[in-house]
């Protein structure tokens, strides 16, 4: 597909596949560099600022589940935001001038990672406006077998399905029998290392566990227009500019109608994993 192309099938699915877009030269630095990260979490036995762990972890066998904030760790992070085979696309989804809202890479080790069940995105970061997207990079090849996360065509154009419980508060998942929500027509987004996916902030998604030999690990860099305000962090200014990829900073917000339901009150702060501990109802533990 050439870019107009793929431009296309995000305005009308609410995600996009690019195969390929890292070359091999940058997915081997990628690999050596997510490898050494990963190599720090031996010998730790709590989660930190750099680590979510998988409950079976050791201090000797480690299970990262979470590389939290990677762009703080390692300047390849950053760079890659501005790889011109994702960042083209992403200016032409979302508008010229660009942040980068956060990073995190989830990492599914085999025949050990957890999944992670139906959500949206826009439930868990609301902004001024909805010109933001995910990019998802595939450290590894990506199977169904090993994780892939799936997602649902057309979902991107509402609604924004109910993330809370009612008595529990925010679990950051969908309850797809109790929103009679058919997810038989799911994609999945598989792949060799260096593909890209991108979707829309309201697309609706999740991943099964890791049932192969072999770990899964994708790194997610998500952006937000320079004008999209998160709605509820606090903003050290300094810090948050310095994410700007492209245009100047700016204190002018636009605002566009949207549906928002704040991720409050949760019993686990910002970890989708922990969130999503407390919902009833699962999809991928049955979906064997």
């Amino acid at each position: 597909m050439n870019i107009d192309q793929m431009v296309q099938q995000y305005r009308d699915e609410g995600y996009v596949l690019i195969p390929g877009a890292l070359g091999a030269d940058d997915v081997r630095e990628l690999q050596a560099t997510t490898d050494r990260i990963a190599g720090l979490a031996r010998g730790l036995t709590e989660e930190n600022a750099m680590f979510d762990f998988e409950g079976a972890h050791t201090a000797e066998l480690p299970m990262v589940q979470r590389i939290k904030k990677p762009h703080r760790i390692d300047p390849l992070y950053f760079a890659l935001a501005r790889h011109p085979g994702i960042f083209a696309l992403v200016q032409r989804l979302c508008g010229e001038n660009m942040r980068l809202s956060h990073t995190k890479i989830n990492m599914k080790a085999a025949r050990a990672g957890s999944p992670l069940e139906w959500h949206q995105d826009w439930a868990f970061a609301p902004h001024t406006n909805m010109s933001t997207c995910v990019a998802s990079v595939m450290i590894d090849e990506v199977t169904l077998e090993n994780g892939a996360m799936q997602v649902l065509p057309g979902s991107h154009q509402g609604p924004l399905f109910e993330h809370h419980d009612p008595t529990l508060g925010f679990v950051g998942a969908v309850d797809l029998a109790a929103q009679k929500i058919d997810v038989s027509q799911a994609v999945s987004l598989v792949g060799t290392a260096g593909t890209v996916s991108i979707h829309h902030p309201m697309t609706l998604h999740g991943s099964g566990a890791n049932r192969s030999g072999r770990q899964r690990r994708i790194l997610f860099l998500e952006y937000a227009a320079s004008d999209a305000f998160p709605l509820f962090y606090d903003v050290d200014w300094e810090e948050y500019n310095s994410r700007l990829l492209s245009g100047p900073a700016t204190s002018e917000v636009r605002t566009e109608p949207s549906v928002i339901k704040l991720p409050f009150p949760s019993r686990a702060g910002s970890s989708i994993y922990k969130a999503q501990a407390h919902a009833r109802s699962r999809f991928f533990d049955k979906a064997a």
